[in-house]
């Protein structure tokens, strides 16, 4: 006879055999109801249900050689795409994991790469290069932005006939700090600060993807509009020259602080689904094979659910460059294993070699293949055709009037300011009766395309801006070229000096192209090129209203202008479409709102080398670390003048100024009152320093918030910022020093400040 006990454990053991048996049989018997009853053919085609489900029946349908060659993007084709391979007897149309290179600027199928030469899908609207959607300090103007570019991305998604490809991804956003100006491509950056870096690249983030209003935490529609996928992780800033086999020692404080916070922030605010590895190495490890980052880091400690697809170069440098494997079919595997799931390029093709070989195993097939499809299913890529919420968004909207003015208030919120001696700016167009336009950026439509663009249904110069102005004042304009930014000839200076004479105001626009600053391309000066300095110097001799509007993605450094003081000096990134935008700056139909996203250093001997990756080596990279009295910049982070007149409290009001608690909220407020004469915005940024700590590793000071705000004349408004001790960077790494100064102005002017002192004693 059992003990009680004893029955009582053998009923346990039986119960839940049985139990998982009933289970098993009511899920396979609804599963066959379903299909039997279901108006699709497979489960994964039905929206309704939910995306686990129909993932794994979609897995359970590819073959791996076909999940194989999901993994990969093959070679563009004659219109401009770059497939994905197709599974046709499941009815899955081809698609692109990252869509084209432009997503930032551009519809992510606005000219099918061909942006040089044709315009396959129409014209589209085109942004600012990088440093001037930063430059513009307005995260709800960028918002507004990323919900442009994705409008019209969408719109010729459904409307263009006989595509082949779905675009609901794109290339977006170079997230890398722009760590040294000479770079060639800072001007694909947001500057060289994580927090505006962060704040912006989630604003346009959101606006890709389908958020309805920046502060939701939801998709409108629960699916994405267009995924960006976000460039590139982590290490890939410069130099450009040899970034194929480049390796960059980074130190583990210098990761955390400076090259990884904004990609944690864009998965921490839901703003990131795709992620491209980097192009060079870290560390030892080429970043298409850093297992470290790409699955310790990034989905490990962050939970990151999205995909990681490589650059369309680097995967056969692991290899062939770094030497890192012997064979390409171990390059393929190690980087797959490492947490790369996609390739952009053909090597992934030798997967099916590398399984063979036994460097890889099918499970982590399935992890990436899996990982790429959840995004796909997220984006209703793989949903019936004409159920994706954004299949109605009507053609006419691409290139829009309505578009055309939001790229026109982007750019003009874009324009810097740094100099107006005897307030030259702006141009009183009652008093002109000729102006003369002079230098080689003037009329010149590269330097607003500049690299990675649409097409516009026009480029207007910012020559073209001024003429349709002028015209409405009767007002002559004169032009030439003046000055070349290849070479040093004078053959055109005569002339330039002439018009001048003849002329009542001059405007001198020149600066770089991407001849100067690009991909593959570094710069090894500051200085403006060609002869344009000597030209602007012989005009600074004579006395007339004279401003001078540099054109450049990156630092341009000219002491000579600045101590001068003779000049009215602006700054403006290649601009896009609208140099329009332009004119109304300088004839004050617009006031100049913008502020620098960069440090303008007086010169090349203030830097490190371009190589070395270390942020608190003296003098210091960037404002963050930048000693000001070893290194006084020209111009510092966060510069930007306007037209009008603000002042504000001497204090910046704290409360509490003493807290025993990381997580006490602290509000920070100041009063500004604009005096005039215009209406104007203004940008607030509030900056905070650990003034006795000697912990090298923090930086010295940094942007902690900022607003940007549009006051009428005379008005007065309070700007208030909130924040936690716990939420400054650095906080869970250390302890925090026991006295931080807060300030607003920018990362140099304090123009009003206070102390907030931490006491855990009191």
């Amino acid at each position: 006879m059992l003990h009680k006990r004893s029955r009582e454990s053998l009923s346990m053991k039986w119960i839940i055999p049985i139990l998982f048996f009933i289970c098993s049989i009511t899920y396979m018997y609804n599963y066959y109801k379903y299909v039997c009853k279901s108006n699709y053919d497979y489960p994964f085609q039905d929206p309704t249900l939910p995306i686990d489900i129909r993932l794994d029946n979609l897995m359970s349908l590819l073959t791996p050689e076909e999940k194989i060659d999901m993994l990969w993007m093959g070679a563009t084709t004659a219109d401009g795409e770059l497939p994905n391979l197709s599974v046709p007897r499941l009815n899955i149309r081809g698609y692109s994991w990252m869509g084209q290179g432009y997503v930032y600027r551009s519809a992510s199928n606005g000219c099918n790469i061909n942006c040089y030469s044709s315009v396959i899908d129409g014209n589209v609207s085109v942004l600012p290069q990088g440093t001037g959607i930063a430059s513009t300090w307005n995260k709800n103007l960028i918002f507004q932005s990323g919900i442009m570019i994705s409008d019209e991305s969408m719109a010729i998604q459904y409307n263009y006939k006989n595509k082949s490809i779905d675009y609901k991804t794109g290339a977006s956003s170079v997230i890398n700090i722009a760590r040294d100006p000479r770079w060639g491509r800072v001007p694909e950056t947001y500057g060289e600060c994580p927090i505006l870096t962060g704040e912006i690249a989630v604003a346009f983030n959101k606006g890709i993807m389908g958020y309805a209003k920046l502060e939701d935490t939801e998709l409108e529609y629960g699916i994405y509009k267009v995924i960006p996928v976000m460039r590139h992780f982590v290490d890939y800033d410069g130099p450009d020259d040899g970034r194929f086999s480049f390796n960059a020692i980074i130190s583990d404080n210098d990761l955390r602080t400076t090259y990884l916070p904004v990609w944690k922030k864009l998965i921490d605010e839901k703003a990131i689904v795709g992620v491209m590895s980097s192009i060079s190495a870290v560390n030892g490890i080429p970043s298409a094979a850093n297992k470290y980052l790409l699955n310790d880091v990034l989905r490990n400690e962050w939970n990151f659910t999205g995909y990681v697809i490589s650059d369309c170069d680097p995967m056969g440098d692991i290899q062939k460059s770094f030497h890192y494997t012997a064979t390409l079919e171990q390059a393929v595997a190690i980087s797959v294993s490492s947490g790369n799931d996609i390739n952009c390029g053909e090597e992934f093709k030798f997967l099916h070699k590398a399984i063979s070989y036994g460097f890889v195993n099918f499970d982590t097939i399935n992890l990436a293949i899996r990982r790429g499809l959840h995004s796909r299913f997220l984006s209703g890529n793989l949903d019936p055709i004409g159920t994706d919420p954004y299949s109605s968004i009507p053609y006419s909207i691409v290139d829009s009037i309505e578009h055309k003015l939001l790229t026109k208030q982007i750019v003009s919120e874009s324009i810097v300011l740094l100099q107006n001696p005897k307030q030259i700016l702006p141009f009183n167009l009652t008093k002109i009766k000729q102006i003369a336009v002079i230098g080689p950026s003037s009329n010149d439509i590269t330097v607003q395309a500049h690299t990675y663009h649409g097409t516009p249904s026009k480029w207007i110069t910012t020559l073209d801006g001024i003429q349709s102005i002028a015209s409405k004042y009767n007002i002559n304009v004169v032009h030439t070229w003046g000055a070349s930014r290849k070479n040093t000839s004078d053959e055109d200076f005569q002339h330039a000096i002439e018009l001048y004479n003849e002329s009542d105001i001059i405007l001198f626009v020149g600066g770089l192209d991407e001849s100067f600053e690009e991909e593959d391309t570094d710069r090894n000066t500051l200085q403006l090129p060609g002869g344009q300095l000597e030209l602007i110097k012989l005009l600074m001799k004579l006395n007339k209203p004279f401003a001078i509007l540099i054109i450049s993605g990156s630092p341009i450094s000219e002491p000579y202008i600045i101590n001068e003081n003779s000049a009215a000096l602006l700054w403006i990134s290649y601009f896009g479409q609208s140099g329009d935008a332009i004119a109304d700056i300088l004839f004050g139909l617009s006031i100049p709102s913008g502020c620098l996203p960069f440090t303008i250093p007086i010169d090349t001997s203030q830097l490190l080398p371009i190589d070395d990756y270390s942020m608190n080596k003296s003098p210091g990279r960037t404002y963050r670390y930048l000693d000001y009295f070893k290194a006084p910049p020209l111009f510092p982070f966060g510069y930007g003048l306007t037209y009008s007149k603000f002042k504000m409290n001497s204090k910046l009001n704290i409360y509490p100024n003493k807290i025993n608690n990381l997580d006490t909220d602290i509000v920070a407020n100041i009063n500004i009152i604009n005096q005039g004469p215009f209406p104007a915005q203004f940008v607030t940024q509030l900056y905070y320093e650990f003034p006795n700590s000697t912990v090298i590793e923090l930086p010295i000071r940094e942007l902690l918030q900022f607003n940007k705000t549009l006051f009428k004349i005379n008005e007065q408004k309070t700007i208030s910022f909130t924040f936690r001790i716990r939420n400054i960077p650095y906080s869970n790494r250390q302890q925090i020093p026991g006295i931080i100064n807060l300030w607003i102005g920018n990362s140099r002017d304090k123009y009003a400040q206070s102390t907030l002192i931490i006491d855990f004693d009191s």
